[in-house]
């Protein structure tokens, strides 16, 4: 995943530097460290091991596979799949952001690894050119979710594995004692992704797409206040600034206070669940 615009109050002021729900225009803010930082914490999350293992599960045997990790980001799952498949095979990871390639790039390769800038809906590869594809938190960003699903399928041969993961921004919890606010505010963060529903979506979407073999496994995320407050506070000062959020500036200030004592004496509480989505490619 990559990409952020700055929030209203971006940067300077302390106010919040970016904007997950817009994680598609990296190359164009002023500091890429701000996304690159927020992938590490994410990927610093225990649940998150767990989603990378899955996601590796059902590609199935690896040794010797070819793959492709569509929105790689700064490569460390990339970098993972690379020791599984070994010398015998090799892994593309591909993001849109330059800047996250070259962080991969950074952050190291192997002879059959390899990173190069794509886009999700016009991948550079033949047809039928990989034994697997993986995109992880990629599809829920993608203006052209359809198109973004079908390149998965096309770069993968017929029998081969696909393997996705998306989160569903509805089923996010947060345990906060003003439940109307707090309600509001899990329904702006949730409509300000381009495709909150995307995971809930994937097996209806692939299987229109002709695959088969489809298998999904829940992943619930319980997140630390301050990767939940990274992650969701720059898309709420936008929604203030535009309208769609109701709360006051300062009605929002106490509600973080709130989350803020709650956190200091180990009371905070918030998770998100997404789904897990394998599926093989028709043989016809």
């Amino acid at each position: 995943m990559s990409g952020v615009n700055l929030g209203p109050k971006g940067g300077a002021n302390g106010g919040p530097k970016g904007n997950v729900a817009e994680f598609t225009t990296v190359d164009r803010a002023p500091d890429s460290a701000w996304f690159i930082e927020f992938m590490d914490m994410a990927n610093a999350i225990p649940e998150y091991g767990r989603i990378r293992r899955t996601l590796a599960a059902q590609l199935g045997q690896l040794g010797g596979k070819s793959i492709v990790d569509v929105g790689c980001g700064t490569g460390d799952d990339a970098r993972e799949l690379a020791k599984m498949v070994g010398s015998s095979g090799y892994v593309v990871g591909t993001d849109l952001s330059s800047a996250m390639v070259d962080e991969a790039r950074r952050r190291g390769t192997e002879p059959w690894l390899t990173f190069q800038t794509a886009d999700a809906n016009q991948l550079p590869y033949p047809d039928n050119i990989f034994h697997g594809a993986r995109a992880k938190l990629v599809l829920m960003h993608c203006a052209d979710i359809t198109a973004a699903a079908a390149e998965l399928v096309r770069v993968v041969r017929p029998g081969g594995r696909l393997a996705v993961f998306d989160y569903d921004f509805d089923t996010a919890t947060i345990d906060h004692p003003d439940v109307e606010a707090t309600r509001e505010i899990v329904r702006v963060t949730s409509d300000g992704h381009p495709n909150n529903w995307s995971g809930r979506q994937l097996v209806r979407r692939f299987s229109e797409l002709g695959m088969f073999e489809i298998s999904i496994n829940p992943h619930t995320v319980v997140m630390p206040y301050k990767f939940f407050r990274r992650t969701v506070e720059g898309r709420l000062a936008m929604a203030m600034a535009d309208g769609k959020l109701s709360l006051s500036p300062s009605e929002l200030d106490s509600w973080w206070q709130t989350l803020a004592e709650a956190d200091r004496i180990g009371r905070f509480f918030c998770s998100i669940t997404g789904f897990a989505m394998g599926a093989t490619v028709s043989q016809w």
